[in-house]
């Protein structure tokens, strides 16, 4: 069984996994559960599940930690948006909407978090996926971020909308890969990896994780 943190950025290339793997592996019985990661890496101690997906961070006792790749966030922003810059800082919208999500948009390993400027948009809704933050963004105005993977899913229009964060504000995630410390499904394991391999930019990857198979 397979666990994935439930945040959007996974649902843009779960679809395709799911093609590819049983594709791949016909006889392999591929079940995938969504849950939080403290459930993911309780089930994954208890043996419940053998590889978990989710952001960085999220080791603990018992639970190894894989890093797998790192994604950039971009800026959207609205079409009416009055500041519409090559490179967005910031301190250039400070006073204009905001919109985010509850957790995959708190950002861990960023040197600007968006969770930490809620104070600075005139409104902030929560919302619950990238989808309904972009509409939110297309006829409310204002700004949010997006995960680099969900970029090839803006229509040609939103494209022209997406915007490079500012290098000393850059804003990422990492993507880790968890698993039972004695694990030793190292084929199943990798068999997981190539076919993520197949979906995911390789520029995004971990460079150990291209040069070879993860040895358990």
């Amino acid at each position: 069984m397979i666990i994935y943190d439930s945040l959007d950025f996974i649902l843009v290339w779960i679809t395709q996994f799911i093609r590819l793997y049983l594709d791949a592996y016909p006889d392999v019985d591929l079940s995938i559960e969504e849950m939080k990661a403290a459930a993911m890496t309780d089930a994954l101690r208890k043996g419940i599940a053998d590889i978990g997906i989710a952001t960085a961070g999220h080791a603990t006792a018992g639970v190894y930690e894989i890093p797998l790749y790192t994604e950039r966030f971009m800026v959207y922003l609205s079409e009416n948006c009055r500041r519409r810059l090559p490179m967005f800082n910031p301190g250039d919208l400070e006073h204009e909407n905001m919109w985010i999500m509850k957790e995959s948009q708190c950002l861990r390993q960023s040197a600007f978090s968006f969770c930490k400027e809620r104070a600075k948009g005139h409104s902030i809704y929560e919302a619950g996926n990238i989808e309904t933050l972009i509409r939110i963004v297309d006829e409310n105005g204002g700004y949010t971020i997006i995960p680099e993977m969900h970029l090839p899913l803006l229509t040609q229009q939103q494209s022209l909308n997406v915007r490079d964060i500012d290098g000393d504000r850059l804003s990422m995630r990492r993507v880790s890969l968890y698993i039972k410390e004695e694990y030793i499904r190292g084929k199943m394991l990798n068999s997981i990896v190539d076919t993520l391999k197949k979906i995911i930019p390789r520029h995004m990857f971990e460079p150990n994780i291209l040069k070879s198979d993860i040895k358990l």
